[in-house]
């Protein structure tokens, strides 16, 4: 059913993915020939045609004659029209040319990378990276290994973690935000043709919001708030504040009467979601207490209840509660 669902969602966003990254990658490559262009060597050349959208320029590299009409590497734009417009590039009138090194033929009015170009990357890579992590997650999903218990020992007690964001995760969602914010703000504030400077600016701040970000998350899940702990020696655990606990709970192993896979169905807005849950049963009577659940993903969840099962030496078998029966329609009474 993943595997439909992830092929579906891969033919319904196929257009859009390959018109952004094409997209993209002409900025790219419009973003690297701007670097280059600062190493050309030049020459003197004379403007040929002055139009409206057009300029044109011929010149000589080494006895050879070239024509010119690329003024510089950017997406053109009604700036660069009112550029050239000027009296200095009438027909006829002498410009300084900028030639590729073994490619004199192509050539530049002005070298360098232009502030539309960099804001446009800016704007534009967030939503790019958007949709490639939205399908490295929906193949994530697909992967046997991800359903594995992560667990790990730290001070001689066993930790498992029951959350799946990670420091990158945090730090991508931190500056994907912040850098499509940025963007707008320098692009409406100073224009499309920003200083390289603010720009600049402007990407470093939202990669520091990215850094900032994961950072933050990996100092939190150092302190072990997102981790289910037992204690073998102490045949003891404790459970996160999640899940409705504001702080942690303490359960010794005999109070726990069975661990169990457990399916809720939940209605939202007209359609209803199955979440499969590990919980204890305790003894005494009391409520059970929710370990972790996931929506629609049952491996997962019998994966935990196993495994707990076998860390504490229980034999049961795992449990599926049976789904709540849904409630009897209503008989409409007529008056």
């Amino acid at each position: 059913m993943r595997l439909v669902n992830l092929g579906c969602l891969t033919l319904m966003l196929g257009p859009f993915i390959l018109g952004f990254a094409y997209f993209e990658l002409s900025l790219l490559r419009i973003f690297s020939r701007g670097l280059y262009s600062m190493t050309y060597p030049s020459v003197m050349g004379t403007v040929t045609t002055q139009g409206l959208e057009t300029l044109s320029y011929a010149y000589e590299v080494d006895g050879r004659a070239y024509q010119g009409d690329n003024y510089r590497y950017t997406v053109k734009n009604e700036s660069d029209f009112k550029a050239w417009s000027g009296p200095e590039f009438r027909a006829g009138s002498p410009l300084r040319v900028y030639y590729r090194p073994g490619s004199p033929w192509e050539s530049v009015v002005v070298p360098g990378v232009q502030g539309r170009t960099l804001l446009l990357l800016l704007g534009f890579t967030p939503f790019n990276l958007a949709i490639f992590w939205g399908l490295y997650l929906m193949l994530d999903s697909t992967r046997k290994s991800r359903l594995g218990v992560r667990a790990f020992e730290r001070n001689g007690r066993v930790h498992v973690r029951l959350t799946d964001r990670t420091p990158v995760r945090v730090g991508f969602e931190g500056s994907l935000p912040a850098a499509i914010l940025l963007a707008m703000i320098v692009g409406m504030v100073m224009g499309m043709d920003a200083p390289l400077t603010a720009i600049v600016l402007a990407g470093a701040f939202a990669v520091a919001a990215g850094v900032g970000g994961a950072m933050w998350w990996r100092s939190r899940l150092g302190t072990g708030d997102y981790d289910l702990i037992l204690d073998e020696q102490a045949r003891s655990l404790s459970l996160p504040p999640m899940h409705g606990r504001t702080k942690r709970r303490e359960l010794e192993w005999d109070a726990i009467r069975a661990v169990i896979l457990d399916k809720e169905t939940r209605s939202n807005k007209g359609s209803r979601s199955e979440y499969y849950r590990c919980m204890f049963r305790l003894r005494g009577g009391s409520r059970a207490e929710l370990v972790a659940e996931w929506k629609g993903d049952q491996d997962r969840a019998a994966n935990l209840v196993n495994w707990l099962q076998a860390r504490m030496g229980r034999d049961e078998s795992t449990l599926v509660a049976r789904p709540a029966p849904a409630p009897a329609p209503k008989k409409k009474v007529r008056y």
